[in-house]
């Protein structure tokens, strides 16, 4: 993932700058277990991932969604270079405790706003594209992301992460849903798309 890449070369011009504890800090190299309070180091004290935007807001999703995320990630069944190694070495307690602390946090609850073009697709879907409604799945008690409120530059990376990635999909996998689904997307609707789960009406954030 181009995302992570990033990341990894922002992290490497760090080091030099960095002293010892800051760095065993940051990777946790003391111990083969990850403590949830180690996240808040790329996801914030508040949940909104620092404003970085390729990290995704994790306050306020549900402790359910956050945790199969985790176990995903450890399992390999969802794909994160970064996350993967995290989620290996967290025991599952911890991962149940950074679950619920993460989704204690009010870091979502902004209210879908904007460009109506993008409300069609987001509330009603594209029935001539077989593209349906992003709410018929993303909305609270369901067993997928909140995206009310995530960050805008967040949802259009991952929209076109999978929009160009070149890989077959089998859309009877689970994992395959999102990678089907945003190639369905017309590629000029994605800032707007996300932009209006945001509740942004101006530049993405």
């Amino acid at each position: 993932r181009q995302d992570e890449v990033r990341r990894m070369v922002a992290f490497v011009r760090r080091l030099p700058g960095m002293t010892p504890a800051q760095y065993r800090a940051l990777v946790a190299e003391a111990s083969p277990a990850i403590d949830p309070d180690n996240c808040t180091g790329c996801h914030g004290t508040d949940g909104r991932g620092r404003g970085a935007p390729d990290i995704p807001v994790l306050g306020g999703q549900s402790p359910e969604y956050l945790l199969a995320a985790l176990k995903g990630y450890a399992s390999g069944t969802r794909s994160s270079a970064v996350m993967q190694q995290v989620a290996m070495r967290m025991e599952p307690a911890d991962m149940e405790a950074a679950a619920r602390r993460f989704a204690a946090m009010p870091g979502l609850g902004a209210k879908p706003a904007g460009d109506p073009a993008a409300a069609q697709i987001v509330e009603r879907g594209l029935p001539d594209k077989q593209l349906p409604a992003c709410v018929s799945c993303h909305t609270p008690g369901k067993p997928y992301p909140v995206l009310a409120g995530q960050r805008a530059s967040y949802i259009a990376g991952r929209l076109r992460h999978w929009q160009g990635d070149k890989n077959i999909v089998d859309a009877r996998k689970s994992h395959a849903t999102m990678p089907v689904i945003a190639r369905r997307i017309p590629k000029d609707m994605i800032d707007p798309i996300a932009r209006y789960l945001a509740g942004d009406t101006g530049t993405a954030r």
